[in-house]
C-alpha cells in the first residue's frame, strides 16, 4: 500500500512535468525532533513526557517546474519516549531513544516570489531501526544529578522496519544559486515498534521536527 502511494506520487509528478524544464538541487538539512510513542503507557507513578533527538539528512530534489517537485532524503533521525516522576525533592527521569535510518519520498509544492517561497511537503517514509539507548537519571533539589545510559539490545519481538506519513511546511529564501529552507514537519509512524504476535503493547513512532537546510541548484 505504502509503496503504491510513493509510486503514485512519482507518476503524477512525471505526468504533470512532461513538457517542463527539470531542475535538480542537492543539499543537506539539520534539526531536532520532539518525539513520543503513541499508545505508550508509562510505569506506575510516572507521567509521559516528550524527548528531544537529532535529525540530519542529505537531500536530493527534482523540480519539474517552479511550482512542483519531488524530494528524497537519506536521514538519520532519533525518536522515542521519556517519562518522569517526582518524589519529595527528588526527580526521576527515564527515556528511550530510537535511532532510525529513514528514507522519505515527498511531493513538494512551492508558491511565492523569485526570492521567497512557501514550501509544502507530503509523502511516505520508509525507515530502519538501527539502534538506540535507554537513560535513567535522578536529581535532588536541582543540585546533584546521577545518570546511567545503556545501549539497547534488540529482541526477536522488535519490529525494526517502519513506514509512515510525512506532512510539512516551511519557507525558502533565495541565496546565491540555492535556497535556505526553514521547515517544520510531522512524522506519523504506521507500524508498531513490536511485532504483531509478540504479546507486547503496541506503540507507534510520532514526532514533530524543526530543521534548517540549504539546497544548491546544480541544473
Amino acid at each position: 500500500m505504502y509503496r503504491s502511494l510513493g509510486f503514485f506520487i512519482v507518476s503524477v509528478m512525471l505526468l504533470l512535468s512532461a513538457k517542463a524544464e527539470v531542475g535538480v538541487s542537492v543539499g543537506a538539512r539539520a534539526g531536532f525532533n520532539i518525539a513520543h510513542l503513541r499508545k505508550f503507557t508509562p510505569p506506575d507513578l510516572y507521567k509521559k513526557r516528550v524527548t528531544l533527538g537529532s535529525d540530519l539528512a542529505a537531500v536530493l530534489r527534482i523540480d519539474f517546474n517552479k511550482y512542483i517537485g519531488i524530494q528524497t532524503e537519506v536521514e538519520f533521525t532519533q525518536k522515542g519516549q521519556a517519562w518522569k516522576r517526582t518524589q519529595d525533592s527528588a526527580k526521576y527521569v527515564s527515556k528511550f531513544v530510537l535511532n532510525y535510518i529513514q528514507f522519505p519520498v515527498l511531493a513538494v509544492a512551492r508558491v511565492g516570489s523569485e526570492k521567497v517561497k512557501g514550501v509544502f511537503y507530503l509523502g511516505p517514509y520508509f525507515a530502519y531501526w538501527a539502534g538506540g539507548y535507554g537513560q535513567n537519571s535522578v536529581s535532588v533539589d536541582k543540585q546533584s544529578k546521577n545518570s546511567t545510559t545503556e545501549k539497547y539490545i534488540f529482541t526477536k519481538d522488535d519490529m525494526r522496519f517502519d513506514v509512515g506519513l510525512v506532512t510539512g511546511a516551511g519557507a525558502a529564501f533565495k541565496v546565491g544559486k540555492g535556497w535556505i529552507e526553514v521547515t517544520a514537519r510531522h512524522n506519523l509512524g504506521l507500524l508498531s515498534t513490536t511485532k504483531k504476535n509478540s504479546g507486547l503493547t503496541k506503540t507507534y513512532n510520532c514526532n514533530f521536527n524543526l530543521s534548517l537546510g540549504y539546497l544548491y541548484t546544480i541544473k
